[in-house]
């Protein structure tokens, strides 16, 4: 044998050897955009299916991030209960720095010690799935996570569960804490008009300061999460996001609300469930320049996911559900010049519509643009383009809403100078 095979070899084996190397990782996810309603049985019959069925599965519910922990936890143990997982394998493992107002007798906020607890740990490690509720991602950092950065047990044992074939979940804070690098706070617009702050301290992140990032538990080896996605117009903050951490990470994952990234870590393959969009940003080609101390981001390309469609984590391929058409030669609409509002801020046009039906499912349109204003004479111009790659999809469903799967369109964010005048 030569001793560059001997090499090769050697270097197989440590790569399945090493228990740090996440995107070899046995287990599953189940990461939850915020807002999961009690009936999308897409992602909860998922969820079980993945814990060992509702026979097998045993949840630990860990509702750190939570200001109402006990309450979290008794509304998805009852969500539980009804797609029929035996009450006595949910179990609560108390860890919270809030007090929950809804128990007169117990003061929650005692519970922040309680990740070094060996017997919550091995409760823990006993378990098929783990869930993360909502709330605060930087709390659940604070109780599980040491200030030397060492993990507690009960942390310790919430990575044995997942790399021996378990699943992990959480939605909003609990699936913001999945990827290495976190979303801790801000908006879009303070992402693109002030930068990443780093260095936070106090409770409650101002949202127009900035991008707060931080670390994460790193479960997710694909990219960047950001949870609320489109409700919350936070494709802005999520490029800024990826901006600073590449190339150690040129995937950002946005999640709508009650939608889940179902990650299959044999299979390094992500699929799509539940009512919404899944973003996926792509920063490997994009670059990076300043005016007036500004980001101008050139060159992202965004994909948009749907319930079925999925994405192959190692080649970047995205395969669309089942039933889906091309849209190309079939758009439906035919509008030269769509109007747009600021994608860029909440309770505008939306992220997705400028993507399909302005662009993709447009036949008139080869790119789209759109300003987000900062102030009065200044903000951010928002464009997509077709380019060859892009390709469009589209099904019609029974409940009479059309449905997409965009690949690969090209994004641009340009700061701009805004003179407005009135007509004459």
């Amino acid at each position: 044998m030569t001793k560059r095979k001997i090499l090769f070899i050697a270097a197989v084996l440590i790569l399945f050897m090493d228990p740090g190397n996440k995107a070899l990782s046995q287990g599953n996810l189940v990461i939850v955009g915020g807002g999961l309603e009690d009936d999308n049985a897409s992602v909860y019959h998922q969820l079980i299916e993945l814990a060992g069925g509702t026979e097998k599965a045993t949840f630990a519910v860990i509702p750190s991030a939570s200001g109402v922990s006990v309450q979290s936890y008794a509304s998805f143990r009852s969500v539980l209960i009804s797609y029929g997982i035996k009450p006595e394998h949910i179990y609560l493992i108390n860890i919270a720095m809030v007090d929950d107002d809804s128990t007169a007798d117990v003061n929650e906020a005692e519970w922040s010690n309680n990740g070094n607890d060996p017997g919550l740990a091995a409760i823990v490690r006993s378990c098929s799935a783990i869930w993360f509720t909502g709330g605060d991602q930087t709390r659940t950092m604070k109780t599980l996570v040491r200030p030397d950065g060492s993990k507690t047990p009960v942390l310790e044992a919430v990575w044995e569960v997942y790399k021996s074939g378990g699943v992990i979940g959480g939605s909003s804070a609990g699936a913001a804490i999945m990827s290495e690098a976190m979303i801790g706070g801000g908006n879009s617009l303070a992402a693109l008009t002030h930068g990443i702050i780093k260095d936070y301290s106090g409770d409650d992140f101002p949202e127009g300061d900035g991008l707060l990032m931080s670390e994460g538990l790193g479960f997710f080896p694909l990219g960047i999460v950001d949870q609320h996605f489109g409700q919350r117009s936070r494709i802005g903050r999520l490029v800024v996001a990826v901006m600073s951490t590449k190339p150690e990470y040129n995937l950002g994952f946005g999640i709508d609300e009650n939608t889940a990234v179902i990650y299959l870590g044999q299979n390094n393959l992500v699929k799509v469930a539940g009512a919404g969009n899944v973003t996926i940003i792509d920063a490997s080609s994009a670059s990076l320049a300043y005016a007036d101390r500004l980001p101008d981001i050139r060159n992202l390309q965004v994909s948009l996911l749907e319930e079925g469609d999925s994405f192959d984590g190692a080649t970047g391929q995205i395969f669309p559900a089942e039933g889906k058409k091309s849209s190309k030669g079939n758009e439906y609409y035919n509008i030269e010049n769509p109007g747009q509002a600021g994608v860029l801020s909440a309770n505008s046009t939306s992220f997705s519509d400028l993507a399909t039906i302005s662009l993709m499912d447009n036949k008139a349109a080869d790119k789209v643009s759109n300003i987000s204003f900062t102030d009065k004479e200044s903000g951010f111009l928002v464009t997509l383009y077709k380019i060859p790659e892009s390709e469009g999809f589209y099904t019609d469903k029974p409940d009479g809403e059309d449905h997409y799967t965009v690949t690969k369109i090209r994004m641009d964010i340009t700061p701009v100078k805004i003179t407005v005048l009135p007509l004459k």
